[in-house]
């Protein structure tokens, strides 16, 4: 059976920064739509190391089976030069349950990530900060 997409994600490219705005929450659908816009992005960064900044509102839950699909996006991210997520919980519900899932989804894939305030701490951070740093986790 197919199921209607929950969520809505917009994305765009800044020098070596993937920028994703989304609100949820997330099903599996919206997820396999989300990798097919995040492909043809990544392909204009994979030649270099880049970083993310996602910016999440509202009810950003995870269905199971899109937790899932996130993770294996993440390790494909890593490997095509993702190097750290910067991750904004701008306006969301249930703070504590999204930062779970998210933590999860980092840590399995072996990806450095940083829970911030705002896009503009992230992009400051990234300025002067050396991105090559051992995997921390900073909540």
């Amino acid at each position: 059976m197919k199921f209607k997409e929950h969520g809505v994600f917009e994305i765009e490219i800044e020098a070596k920064l993937l920028l994703v705005d989304a609100t949820g929450p997330f099903n599996d659908e919206v997820l396999k739509h989300y990798n097919k816009a995040l492909e043809v992005c990544i392909q204009r960064l994979e030649d270099s190391h880049w970083n993310q900044i996602i910016t999440l509102h509202k009810m950003s839950l995870f269905t199971p089976e899109a937790e899932n699909i996130l993770t294996q996006t993440l390790i494909k991210r890593r490997s095509k030069g993702l190097l750290a997520g910067y991750l904004i919980l701008e306006d969301v519900d249930f703070k504590s349950l999204i930062k779970g899932q998210l933590s999860r989804c980092y840590s399995k894939a072996g990806v450095e990530y940083h829970f911030l305030d705002s896009t503009s701490e992230a992009k400051k951070r990234l300025t002067c900060t050396p991105r090559h740093l051992p995997l921390t986790n900073l909540y």
